[in-house]
């Protein structure tokens, strides 16, 4: 009688592979946010705010971002991806709730402040859980690929919610349309319930030099100590934001590539943001009637496409040109975007916010893959969610600054601080990176060299020959320098 086959292991392969079609539903539900159109008009026009206060509120629920969003990531390092997702679909239904029934300042900041909560238990936690999972598969190589679907997924909801969300607010009524947003989180909920958490420590994959964290910035023997009292419960998750701080410093590429990818992500996307304001100040207004409603949503979908190409077109650059290169060629085409914006206040120029939009939308999957192809799983949620801290920092003074001057000079003076900034200290962040990146892979390509066997020593051991005939090392060696040779040039 033979034996039955052995139970599957907790980490099958096998197990996992649905997460990435789950992870698409959860995208794309969570994007179909139907009051995406109105939502800066509703503030002005619904609930009668400045320009300026609706800066102030975003303002602070950017500063909500940052105080949240750390400590969201070690929770989600610490009891999982998908537990975090879930309570942050959660937030946001409650979240929206509130802010279609808010009749006050106070109501509508506090919800914003729940929203900001919701999003940090986000960010940080899809990407990691999402690269995790591909490590189980052993296929990260496709990172940016499923990373740039997924958000592509997500911003083509957002561009089919503001397709029917300008109409939707005439026939409804601006309450009634975001209601219907929070009901659509509920779904996302569900969604994030069926993922399965892959492993979220380093020790739970095989040692892989190419893709683990660098040598100057692995755990010591301390370090596994510290963790085994974390998973017992014995360590605060204040030493893991630590931690996550401590690493992002000492990794000289990530600690100067995180501000220039935040505060151009952030200022690519101002454009994006005033839009609504923008076209409502050339007389339009969606509750005038269907047909103003459909145009309201038309003259807003470019942006949102641009957002969608942005993500999808990231894995094409990283494939074309390296990460070496992708980095400053979006950065150069995001900035003569910015300059039509920044000389003509008119209609016509929400063709270049079309364009900055893809610009800003590519910045954060190249970032993304980078960080995690340099952490370590163990504390890669925590990192993610570091650099959307220092994005929400940058938000916060961002819509502080160019919003009243939206408000009380005009667009294209908003619009030219931007790309002030832009070819300052942006332009100056990404010369920092750019020589950090260099050192750090001059220093990988040295270990790889020393790590790979070479064929003459290979030829030396006793019963092993040149063409592998009395044994499998002089096979080995010829794939193993291919995997080498394919990694450098995905570094470069």
């Amino acid at each position: 009688m033979s034996a039955s086959a052995p139970a599957p292991s907790r980490y099958d392969p096998a197990r996992f592979r649905r997460n990435i079609r789950v992870y698409y539903l959860f995208m794309a539900s969570t994007g179909f946010m139907l009051f995406l159109p109105v939502w800066i008009i509703y503030l002005m026009d619904g609930r009668g705010l400045t320009l300026t206060e609706v800066g102030v509120i975003e303002s602070f629920f950017w500063l909500t971002v940052i105080i949240a969003e750390v400590p969201t990531g070690a929770i989600a390092d610490r009891f999982g991806r998908r537990v975090s997702l879930a309570l942050g679909a959660i937030m946001f239904a409650i979240s929206t709730v509130i802010f279609a029934i808010a009749d006050g300042f106070s109501l509508l900041l506090g919800s914003y402040l729940v929203m900001g909560i919701g999003m940090t238990l986000y960010s940080g936690a899809g990407d990691a859980l999402l690269y995790d999972t591909l490590r189980v598969l052993r296929r990260t190589r496709e990172y940016e690929h499923h990373a740039g679907r997924a958000h592509g997924l997500f911003f083509a909801a957002m561009v089919l919610a503001t397709a029917v969300g300008g109409p939707a607010a005439y026939l409804l009524g601006y309450t009634p349309t975001i209601l219907v947003s929070a009901a659509v989180f509920v779904v996302s909920t569900g969604a994030a319930v069926m993922l399965r958490e892959p492993p979220r420590r380093e020790s739970d994959f095989p040692l892989d030099p190419l893709h683990a964290a660098p040598a100057s910035v692995r755990h010591t023997a301390s370090d596994i100590i510290q963790h085994t009292r974390h998973e017992a419960g014995g360590v605060p998750i204040f030493q893991e934001m630590t931690k996550g701080f401590g690493i992002v410093w000492r990794n000289r590429p990530i600690r100067y590539l995180v501000p220039f990818a935040a505060i151009t992500m952030t200022l690519f996307g101002l454009p994006h943001f005033l839009a609504q304001p923008f076209v409502a100040q050339h007389g339009l207004n969606p509750l005038d009637g269907v047909a103003d409603g459909f145009i309201w949503s038309a003259l807003l979908i470019p942006g949102q496409i641009g957002t969608v190409l942005g993500m999808l077109v990231a894995a094409w650059l990283i494939s074309r040109l390296g990460e070496r290169r992708s980095f400053p060629t979006v950065l150069v085409f995001g900035a003569a975007c910015l300059i039509p914006l920044a000389i003509w206040n008119h209609l016509g120029v929400l063709g270049a916010i079309f364009m900055v939009s893809i610009a800003q939308a590519a910045i954060r999957p190249i970032t993304n893959g980078y960080i995690n192809r340099r952490i370590s799983s163990d504390q890669r949620a925590t990192v993610l969610s570091i650099f959307s801290l220092v994005h929400g920092g940058a938000m916060s003074v961002a819509v502080l600054v160019i919003f009243p001057v939206a408000d009380q000079v005009s667009f294209p003076a908003a619009f030219g601080i931007s790309l002030l900034i832009v070819v300052t200290l942006g332009v100056g962040l990404w010369l920092l990176w750019h020589l950090a990146h260099r050192r750090d892979q001059t220093e990988r390509i040295r270990r790889w060299s020393i790590s790979v066997p070479k064929p003459q020593a290979l030829q030396s051991r006793p019963g092993v020959s040149a063409n592998g005939h009395d044994g499998q090392p002089a096979v080995v060696y010829r794939p193993v320098q291919r995997n080498v040779q394919r990694n450098v040039q995905n570094l470069d």
